[in-house]
């Protein structure tokens, strides 16, 4: 059985190191021993060193929202893996729709950034999905195979095996709600059929493909329920405490059901 995985990315809506301590603090204490699912945080760079320092010794990961596609060079204002894993970042989130959209990033950067990923040990959180556009356009499939295939293009088996696929509708982004839970499952399961018809069973039945989107705790008891859907990662209602342990504790009683 996959492990279920949940994770947040804090993007810029904590804008206070001190903010942010406070908050991992909130974490720590709450779901700190928890073992039964993986639990991450993505915070900004500078923030990274302080929320590790929180982490330590805990059950939760850290990592970042983006980083270079190179591993040295000019190119002002980037990160390079080198310093991510140097503070022991376990995560890299890559390739998310704000990131396509608003800093141009393509599939191919993707694909050199999920490579670097691996050459220093650490696991890629790939973002892919689809537009309103392309939902219009009957395109969705198109896009979202496109994306997949990128991402695993030129990848060992172990590797993909690794990979965790991030599913973000862009129409569901920053809404009210989150997608419908039986059409997050249907794009889970072409997705795991994608990859099983190109690598095989094997690799499909290791990955892990989490939902994001408008996750909130009333959604996240839906969509824990599905086999495909293998854990979420949480926007905006992950910024207090007490929604993300409630989203945890929901993901822990999936097991059970």
């Amino acid at each position: 059985m996959r492990k279920k995985i949940v994770g947040s990315s804090w993007k810029m809506h904590i804008n206070s190191i001190k903010d942010g301590i406070k908050l991992a603090e909130q974490i720590k204490e709450n779901l700190g021993n928890v073992e039964d699912v993986e639990i991450f945080i993505l915070p900004t760079f500078p923030m990274i060193k302080f929320i590790a320092d929180v982490f330590k010794g805990s059950n939760i990961g850290w990592g970042a929202q983006n980083m270079c596609f190179e591993e040295k060079g000019a190119y002002t204002g980037e990160v390079p893996a080198n310093i991510l894993k140097e503070l022991e970042c376990a995560y890299v989130e890559i390739g998310h729709a704000e990131r396509r959209v608003l800093f141009n990033e393509t599939d191919e950067i993707v694909n050199k950034k999920v490579k670097l990923c691996y050459k220093y040990d650490l696991v890629p959180i790939v973002c892919i999905g689809e537009t309103q556009k392309d939902l219009d356009n009957k395109l969705q499939n198109i896009k979202l195979k496109t994306q997949v295939l990128w991402a695993l293009n030129g990848l060992e088996k172990e590797e993909m095996k690794k990979i965790i696929f991030a599913y973000e509708p862009v129409w569901a982004i920053g809404q009210s709600e989150a997608a419908n839970p039986k059409y997050v499952q249907s794009v889970h399961e072409f997705i795991r059929n994608v990859i099983k018809e190109e690598y095989g069973s094997e690799v499909s039945e290791n990955v892990r493909i989490i939902y994001g989107g408008s996750v909130s705790p009333e959604s996240a008891k839906v969509l824990t329920k599905y086999n495909d859907i293998d854990g979420l990662f949480i926007g905006r209602f992950g910024l207090k405490a007490e929604n993300f342990k409630s989203m945890i504790e929901t993901t822990l009683n999936s097991y059970k059901e």
